[in-house]
């Protein structure tokens, strides 16, 4: 499955790709970043779902957890298109 996900990251819209080939593993990739270059969230994340929360190849707990809540909302919500948001 390939979505996109646009999270919040430090007060700024964050755009990410992600492919999933399931419902616990996901990859990231940064697509664009509205916010200050010193701010910029990790470029490419790979994470698995565990329980609640995600865990994986940042610490950036909030952000991996954000991406996998939004793709999961747009599979929820019935959208059919690769678009999250």
């Amino acid at each position: 499955m390939d979505k996109t996900a646009v999270v919040l990251h430090k007060g700024a819209l964050a755009h990410y790709a992600v492919h999933s080939e399931d419902e616990e593993h996901f990859e990231a990739h940064l697509i664009r970043y509205k916010g200050a270059p010193e701010n910029e969230p990790p470029h490419d994340l790979e994470f698995r779902k565990k329980g609640r929360h995600c865990t994986g190849s940042t610490g950036e707990q909030d952000l991996m957890d954000d991406i996998c809540n939004a793709v999961q909302f747009s599979e929820r919500s019935g959208r059919s298109d690769k678009s999250g948001f």
